[in-house]
């Protein structure tokens, strides 16, 4: 049974993950334009907020603010819950590159329009 309304793409890119004054490293293994898994053996609390940079490229960076939603023994699923323009531009990006199908991300990208900031 597929749950998700966004298309998740498998991905393989380093992140950084601040939550107050504390900042932790971990391995993003999918993504989708309202969320991502993040792969790290740090705990976190849910529903705090955390900013969070996905390192696309050395300068190519996808900066989101987001809560954690779900901990398991492999990582954290993480809810995007703001960025900014050139962000939420260079996270589809990284989703069209891993997806077939255009249109279906053109639907998507009009649903999460009202997260960009």
């Amino acid at each position: 049974m597929n749950y998700r309304n966004f298309t998740r793409v498998d991905i393989s890119e380093f992140a950084s993950v601040k939550q107050g004054e504390r900042i932790f490293f971990g391995n993003v293994i999918n993504v989708s334009l309202q969320g991502l898994y993040v792969k790290t053996h740090e705990e976190i609390p849910l529903n705090i907020p955390l900013e969070v940079t996905v390192y696309h490229t050395p300068n190519n960076s996808i900066r989101l603010l987001a809560n954690v939603v779900r901990q398991d023994v492999s990582g954290v699923g993480i809810q995007i819950k703001e960025m900014d323009t050139n962000s939420f531009v260079k996270l589809k990006n990284v989703i069209e590159e891993h997806c077939d199908d255009l249109e279906l991300i053109l639907h998507e990208t009009i649903k999460v329009a009202s997260s960009i900031r």
